[in-house]
C-alpha cells in the first residue's frame, strides 16, 4: 500500500486553508459592498425625498397664491352671474406669466361654473355642456375636503372620460360655514396639460436640492421627477426617462386633491452627490475571482498528483536499478572472492568464473550506459553524438553479440538473420545501444527456451531492424507508453520483474535523433515484436524513393 508524501499532505492542506480563506474575503468584500450600496442607495433615497418635499411645497405655495389672485375679484360676488371663459383666461394667463409660465393653455377655460346650495343652484358656462357634466362638476367639487379657512381654493384632476373627453384641471374656491357646510363655490376647468406646462416652469425655475448637495446643476441632470393623481393622471414628467421605481413620495396637500409628486435621484449621478457614487456589484468581479482561485488549487493539486506519480516513478527506477545491480555485483563478488581464495582449482572452474564474471560485468556496463544516456538527454535533449556511414547490421552485430551469451544463459535461443549492405548515417554507439535494450527486453520478459529472433532487412527506403520475442505481448492500450521514461507494465510490477522502466525511453531517444520511426505490435504466432526503422543513405535510395536493388 502506497502511502501519500507528509509534504503533499500539508500542500493539499495549505491549499485547502487557502480557498477557505478566499471563500471568507469573498463574502465579507461582497457583504461590505451590499453595506456600502445599501447606505449611499439610502442616501439617495433622502435626496429623492428632499425633492419631493421641496417641488410639492413649490407647487402648493406657486398655484395658492395663484388661485387667490384669479379668485379674489369675485370673493365677494360668488353668487354674482358668472364671467365669460375669456375674461376668466385673462386673469389665468395673468397669474401664470407672473410665475414665469407662458401657459397659453389657461387662455381660454373649457368651462366655468357656480355652485350655490340651500337649495342647490349649479351654473355652468358654456351651458351646452348639458345637465350630466354639471352633476358630476358639481359632485367632484362638493367632496373635496374643507380647510379651516372659510374661503379655500385648491386644484383637483379629472382623467379623460369622468367628466370631460379629455384630462382635465378644475380650480375652485369653496366658501363655507363653521359647520363646514359649503355655501357657495366658483371655479374654472381647464385642460390638464395647461398644469402641466406651469409646473414644468416651476420645476425648471426652482432648484429642488440645496446647494451645498448639488451645487449650480440643474434638476434634470440629477432627478427624475413627475406629478400624477392616484388614477395614474400623470400632470408633469421631467425630460428625462422615467425609471421603473421611484425613491420618494410627497403628496401636495389636501386642496389639491391626490396629486403627488415622485422623484428620484438618476443613476448617473450618484457619482456627483456622493463621493465615489453608486457601488457597483462585486458579485461578477469576486465570481471572476473565485473561479481563478479553484482554477489555480485544482492546477496545484494536478500537479501534486504529477508530483506524486513521479515520485512513484522514481521510487520504482530506484528499486529497479538496485535490483539490476545487486544480481551481477553479487555474481562477481561471488566467483571474485571464489578466485581469491583459491577455491577454485581447475582451469574449467576457473574459465567459468572469470566468463561469469566478465559477463555481469558487461550486463552492468550496459545497465550504467543506459542510464548515462537518459540523463544526459534529459539534462541536454537534442545533443546527438557524431555520426558516420556505416553498414547497418555490422552497427547492430556488437550489441547482438553482446546480449547472445546472456540469452544463452538463461536458456534461450537467438537467430539472427541480417542483410548486408544497408548503408545508413548513424552512430555506432547508439546502434548498439538500441539492439541490446530491445534484446534485453526480450530476454527479461520472455519465457525460459523462448526463441528470440531478430532481423535486419531493407524496407520501403529504411534499414528496419525486428526483434521478435515469445513473450507475453504488448497490449493495445499501452503501446505508446511504453516509450517514456520510467514506464513499465503493471503486471510487469506486480510480478517483480525486475527492470528500470528506461531501456526502451532509450531506444525512442535514440531513433528519434537519427530521424526513423519505432513502434511494437503483436508477433505471427505469439509475443511482441518491436520494429525499428532508420532512413538509408542517400545512395542506397533511387531518385524517386525507392531503394536501390
Amino acid at each position: 500500500m502506497r502511502h501519500r508524501p507528509r509534504g503533499a499532505t500539508l500542500q493539499i492542506g495549505f491549499l485547502g486553508i487557502t480557498l477557505l480563506l478566499a471563500l471568507w474575503l469573498g463574502y465579507q468584500a461582497v457583504d461590505a459592498a451590499t453595506s456600502h450600496r445599501r447606505t449611499v442607495e439610502a442616501a439617495l433615497a433622502d435626496y429623492a425625498g428632499i425633492s419631493a418635499w421641496e417641488f410639492a411645497g413649490v407647487v402648493r405655495s406657486e398655484v395658492d397664491h395663484m388661485l387667490n389672485d384669479v379668485f379674489r375679484p369675485v370673493r365677494r360676488r360668488m353668487r354674482a352671474t358668472l364671467p365669460s371663459p375669456r375674461v376668466v383666461g385673462w386673469e389665468l394667463e395673468d397669474a401664470a406669466r407672473e410665475r414665469g409660465c407662458e401657459c397659453r393653455g389657461f387662455g381660454t377655460p373649457l368651462a366655468l361654473f357656480r355652485i350655490v346650495t340651500g337649495p342647490t343652484v349649479v351654473e355652468i358656462v358654456p351651458d351646452t355642456l348639458g345637465a350630466l357634466v354639471r352633476d358630476r362638476l358639481a359632485e367632484l367639487v362638493l367632496s373635496q375636503p374643507l380647510g379651516r379657512r372659510r374661503v379655500d381654493d385648491g386644484l383637483v384632476s379629472s382623467p379623460a372620460g369622468e367628466i370631460f373627453a379629455e384630462d382635465v384641471v378644475v380650480g375652485f374656491m369653496i366658501s363655507h360655514d363653521t359647520s363646514d357646510i359649503v355655501e357657495a363655490a366658483y371655479g374654472f376647468v381647464i385642460p390638464a396639460r395647461a398644469v402641466g406646462e406651469l409646473f414644468a416652469a416651476l420645476y425648471a425655475d426652482r432648484q429642488l436640492l440645496p446647494e451645498p448637495i448639488a451645487g449650480d446643476q440643474p434638476n434634470d441632470s440629477l432627478l427624475f421627477v413627475r406629478v400624477r393623481d392616484e388614477s395614474g393622471l400623470v400632470l408633469f414628467a421631467s425630460p428625462t426617462s422615467e425609471p421603473d421605481v421611484w425613491s420618494a413620495t410627497e403628496p401636495i396637500g389636501p386642496d389639491f386633491g391626490t396629486l403627488v409628486v415622485e422623484a428620484t435621484v438618476r443613476p448617473d449621478a450618484a457619482g456627483r452627490l456622493i463621493i465615489g457614487g453608486l457601488p457597483t456589484s462585486r458579485i461578477p468581479l469576486l465570481a471572476v475571482l473565485l473561479v481563478l482561485t479553484l482554477g489555480v488549487g485544482a492546477a496545484a493539486l494536478v500537479q501534486i498528483r504529477h508530483e506524486q506519480r513521479f515520485q512513484r516513478l522514481r521510487d520504482d527506477f530506484v528499486s529497479g536499478v538496485s535490483h539490476e545491480l545487486r544480481t551481477p555485483l553479487a555474481q562477481i563478488q561471488m566467483f571474485s572472492e571464489l578466485q581469491l581464495a583459491d577455491k577454485l582449482p581447475s582451469r574449467e572452474d576457473q574459465h567459468r568464473a572469470i566468463s561469469v564474471i566478465h559477463r555481469e560485468s558487461r550486463r552492468l556496463g550496459h545497465l550504467v550506459e543506459n542510464i548515462l544516456q537518459f540523463s544526459r538527454q534529459r539534462r541536454t535533449p537534442g545533443l546527438e553524438s557524431p555520426r558516420q556511414r556505416l553498414d547497418v547490421a555490422e552497427g547492430f552485430a556488437e550489441g547482438i553479440a553482446a546480449m547472445t551469451s546472456l540469452a544463452e544463459d538463461r536458456g534461450m535461443r537467438l537467430h539472427v538473420e541480417a542483410e548486408s549492405g544497408l548503408q545508413v548515417v548513424a552512430n555506432r554507439d547508439a546502434l548498439t545501444r538500441i539492439v541490446v535494450n530491445l534484446l534485453d527486453n526480450a530476454v527479461k520478459y520472455g519465457p525460459p527456451g523462448q526463441a528470440v529472433k531478430v532481423s535486419i532487412r531493407r524496407g520501403n527506403g529504411t534499414a528496419r531492424l525486428t526483434v521478435t520475442d515469445e513473450g507475453p505481448g504488448v497490449p493495445v492500450a499501452d503501446r505508446r507508453r511504453i516509450w517514456g521514461a520510467y514506464q513499465r507494465l503493471a503486471r510487469d510490477v506486480e510480478a517483480a520483474v525486475p527492470g528500470t522502466g528506461i531501456g526502451l525511453s532509450v531506444v525512442a531517444q535514440l531513433v528519434d535523433q537519427h530521424d526513423g520511426r519505432r513502434w511494437v505490435e503483436d508477433a505471427a504466432e505469439r509475443g511482441a515484436r518491436f520494429i525499428v526503422e532508420l532512413p538509408l543513405a542517400d545512395s542506397d535510395v533511387s531518385p524517386n524513393g525507392s531503394t536501390a536493388s
